[in-house]
């Protein structure tokens, strides 16, 4: 696959999608259009982290938020026991597997990895009917775990554990190269990677097709004025990568 790919995440995150790509013989330009931050109420998240314990649900809807948490959670305790008979469900495969990584399971993964799909998988298989939970979300967040849970008789905190501002540096010189020399593919796996990409007002190649990892990214994109060539069929990084391959095939 000798095409150029730029890809747009967080520069902590965009590791194994660009390794992914490289590894198939892609050229990989790391443009991050966003980076994280703390939230503006860091106090308040702290305080929700500290109390989780008291909640029958522990909802994730991004790995950054799982970082976030734990990283929090582990300043205040010592021992992972003290997260208490707390049940556990993620959006996602991504971001359950980043709750793996604090040797924590999960209880509950949509089959559909977009918060729809979760507030599916709780109406279908879960009785919440005045069950507390705790939903730790990016500033950013659409309401619609929030909504949705609450819809189904929860009683639903939000636990703020970052935001995301625009990142402007470039070190590497990507952004140069691209206005440059253009790209074959732009991958985006955030509804916020795309907004704050093409808020840069780059030139934007004749024959650069658009990838999505999902729906909601999708339909951002269709705002923008330009639509995804292909979404992942599994929205996620391996899904993105197929759908990379996909329309590099096509060209």
């Amino acid at each position: 696959m000798e095409k150029k790919v730029v890809v747009t995440r967080t520069r902590s995150q965009a590791s194994e999608l660009s390794k992914q790509l490289t590894g198939l013989g892609a050229e990989v330009l790391e443009i991050p259009t966003i980076k994280i931050e703390h939230p503006d109420d860091k106090q308040g998240f702290v305080e929700g982290v500290g109390q989780v314990h008291s909640y029958d649900w522990l909802v994730f809807s991004s790995p950054n938020g799982v970082e976030r948490f734990f990283d929090a959670f582990f300043s205040i305790y010592d021992d992972a026991r003290s997260i208490g008979g707390v049940r556990i469900a993620a959006v996602g495969p991504g971001t359950a597997k980043k709750v793996n990584e604090y040797r924590l399971a999960v209880d509950l993964i949509p089959e559909t990895y977009i918060a729809e799909g979760l507030v599916k998988s709780f109406s279908e298989k879960e009785n919440i009917e005045n069950q507390t939970i705790l939903w730790v979300r990016g500033a950013e967040a659409r309401d619609t775990i929030y909504t949705g849970l609450s819809g189904l008789g929860a009683i639903v905190d939000e636990c703020i554990a970052y935001k995301t501002v625009p990142e402007f540096d470039d070190p590497n010189g990507a952004k140069e190269r691209f206005e440059k020399e253009g790209a074959d593919v732009i991958t985006f796996v955030s509804s916020s990677a795309a907004k704050h990409f093409f808020a840069l007002d780059m030139p934007f190649p004749d024959n650069c097709k658009v990838a999505s990892i999902g729906p909601v990214t999708s339909a951002t994109l269709e705002v923008i004025g330009k639509p995804a060539a292909l979404q992942a069929k599994e929205h996620n990084i391996d899904g993105l990568v197929e759908a990379v391959v996909a329309l590099c095939s096509e060209q």
